[in-house]
């Protein structure tokens, strides 16, 4: 009966039931380290990765955006259908969402790791670019090839909830996907985020894709391996990491030869401390384990130009340099890694 109930009686119901004993029991922020157990514990939980697409007209111009979502949930099937995601505010994808009011929410195939980084990267300017869509001919919203299903959404309400906001949308049709590279659909099957290592939805797929050598070549950017190195220095802790992985980009390099680029051990160790020393200060982030947080209070993390300020050309180009470490000839290692200032 609950699953059947329209989406505004049960706020109601709730609100009822729940407002007197909020007024006689209260917290404040994760007074009791409820959050970290709440966490360990849905972490553990199967989810399916979804990913809600939506846009806009501005001008001529036509403004595309996509989020890998956090929280995917069917509310009800009477009397109408109603699901709710959640995305993270401020965000652009949330801009685009208000703006335009419609959004379709993929649901991916375990064939689709690309199209979640893709979409779980909150700066990439061109989040559509290599990844096969097309658009609605009725509403003109970017609707992803090759999902378990696409629902065609229209927003019925939005409330913000501490740093994300809670969307609730009516599914006004359904678009059935195929799912699989033959076309069949018995050969469909979702795409889960399943974590142990108590990794985001984003990092599971990312670190899953790298560790089956999945991970598309031209997604291997230097963010890529600042993002794999604070996956393992979480993890396993500098000394235990470090090895890996060194290992992990040499494998990387071997299986994607390029006369441009190849693997440099002063390069790798020097980000490796630099992201080990960023690490010991995330103390006063909101979400330790929001890589996309991490990254906007230490943007030299992902600033290739950032180690010249330590080392010169000569240096760097040498071949003593590429295959093992030397210390900097401009200025000594940094002990420590200033957060950006508010």
């Amino acid at each position: 009966m609950l699953f059947t109930l329209s989406a505004v009686t049960r706020q109601r119901c709730l609100t009822r039931t729940l407002r007197p004993w909020l007024a006689l029991r209260t917290y404040t922020l994760d007074s009791n380290g409820v959050s970290d157990q709440v966490r360990q514990v849905m972490r553990r939980v199967p989810q399916p990765v979804v990913v809600v697409t939506t846009s806009d007209n501005i001008g001529a111009t036509v403004h595309r955006r996509g989020v890998t979502v956090s929280s995917f949930t069917p509310i009800c099937l009477h009397p109408e259908p109603i699901i709710s995601f959640c995305v993270r505010v401020p965000s652009r994808a949330s801009d685009l969402l208000h703006s335009s009011g419609g959004m379709i929410v993929n649901v991916l195939s375990h064939e689709q790791v690309q199209q979640s980084i893709a979409f779980s990267s909150p700066d990439k300017a061109d989040q559509f670019k290599d990844i096969p869509y097309y658009d609605d001919p009725i509403t003109g919203l970017p609707v992803l090839m090759g999902t378990l299903g696409s629902m065609h959404c229209k927003v019925s309400q939005v409330l913000e909830l501490g740093d994300h906001e809670l969307w609730i949308t009516k599914v006004i049709k359904v678009d059935h996907g195929v799912g699989g590279k033959h076309g069949h659909r018995d050969e469909a099957q979702p795409l889960l985020y399943h974590d142990r290592r108590y990794r985001s939805v984003g990092e599971q797929v990312f670190m899953k894709a790298f560790e089956d050598s999945n991970l598309d070549a031209r997604l291997w950017t230097h963010r890529a391996h600042v993002r794999m190195a604070w996956n393992y220095l979480r993890e396993m802790g500098k000394d235990k990491a470090t090895s890996v992985i060194k290992d992990a980009i040499r494998r990387h390099f071997e299986m994607n030869p390029s006369k441009q680029q190849e693997y440099h051990e002063t390069i790798t160790s020097f980000y490796i401390h630099l992201v080990d020393l960023a690490l010991q200060k995330t103390n006063d982030l909101k979400d330790e384990d929001d890589f996309f947080e991490f990254i906007e209070q230490f943007p030299q993390l992902t600033d290739r130009r950032y180690i010249h300020r330590y080392y010169s050309p000569q240096v760097l180009k040498s071949k003593e340099a590429r295959h093992r470490f030397v210390q900097p000839d401009l200025t000594p290692l940094p002990s420590t890694l200033d957060a950006k200032a508010e």
